[in-house]
């Protein structure tokens, strides 16, 4: 096949880091060429899933007094915090050119970062289709899915990585909902400095252009966007921050979603009436098991008890347990 077209765009605006790989996509045909960028945005920003709802998702008045824009793209997958201590690549071929199922492209297009980590002296490897770890611990975002004629596979390597601007931004239901998601995060989360990991960026990204011509055996060729594709993203950059785009998904009443920190760990908010007690809990699940839960309620009550029999007994079960107890 012919060879991959190679962007190398350095430090970008965050708009510019999104954008790019949109305009791509959606002028992507059997005839134009298969695309890997490489890129950071220069200040941080956050970025919604496309099915997302904002409102639900971020708390918009922390968002504005910390500086934070918010994009949303057309894929799917979770709410991501993303800023300069982070290399994105973006792989964007047309459909024909990758195989027809979704683990099998992931698996293609992700065996480079894996590889290159492996290069690195780490322990990585993919997990639950798309979740790159190290020694168990994610380090790495990934989304994927089909823009128009387009397969488009999107993740990063983390260097460094600001938890609490994450945790700070999230439209959480209760104080302990979110001190229980940040401790799960900072357990479940591992970085590049972390690990002790001192190599420059030039040098990983080096390394995963070579794992990429490797992974998908085809040359990389070095190339620049066009004065007509830069003017072109700049007009898809609009459409990313639009205030009707960014308010495709409303949120409406529904109940508080699982906030996803990994593959296998999700914060969940629940609540029930027990005798006189309004009990509201937030609950670390991992593989459907509880493995931590902190209880508030009305009136207040010391509940370490009844939290100490639940660890370990499946979430969708914890109401019919306290009876029991």
């Amino acid at each position: 096949m012919n060879p991959i077209r190679l962007l190398r765009l350095g430090l970008v605006s965050p708009l510019q880091t999104q954008a790019v790989y949109h305009m791509l996509a959606e002028r992507m045909s059997v005839d134009e060429p298969d695309t890997i960028i490489l890129c950071s945005p220069s200040a941080p920003y956050l970025c919604l899933g496309y099915h997302q709802s904002l409102s639900s998702i971020f708390d918009p008045d922390e968002c504005q007094r910390r500086g934070l824009p918010v994009l949303r793209r057309r894929l799917g997958g979770g709410a991501t915090f993303l800023d300069a201590n982070q290399i994105f690549y973006q792989c964007i071929f047309h459909h024909s050119r990758m195989p027809a199922m979704l683990k099998d492209i992931y698996q293609m297009a992700l065996s480079a970062p894996v590889a290159t980590l492996k290069r690195l002296g780490l322990n990585a490897e993919l997990r639950d289709v798309n979740e790159i770890e190290v020694d168990g611990k994610r380090i790495a975002g990934t989304g994927g899915g089909r823009i128009d004629e387009a397969c488009v596979v999107v993740g990063n390597l983390l260097f460094d990585f600001d938890f609490e601007t994450m945790t700070s931004v999230w439209q959480t239901p209760s104080v302990s909902f979110r001190s229980l998601a940040e401790n799960a995060l900072r357990e479940r989360l591992i970085t590049l400095n972390q690990l002790g990991v001192t190599t420059s960026y030039n040098a990983i990204e080096e390394t995963l252009i070579e794992e990429f011509s490797r992974s998908f055996g085809r040359e990389m060729i070095a190339d620049s966007l066009t004065a007509e594709e830069t003017e072109a993203a700049t007009a898809m950059e609009k459409e990313l921050i639009s205030e009707e785009f960014l308010s495709l998904h409303k949120s409406g009443d529904e109940k508080i979603r699982p906030l996803k920190i990994s593959a296998r760990a999700f914060i969940h908010a629940d609540e029930m009436q027990m005798d006189n007690f309004t009990l509201s809990g937030s609950f670390l699940v991992s593989q459907d098991i509880i493995q931590e839960v902190v209880f508030e309620s009305e009136p207040p009550h010391d509940w370490s008890s009844l939290k100490k029999h639940l660890q370990g007994l499946p979430f969708k079960q914890w109401k019919e347990h306290i009876f029991v107890h």
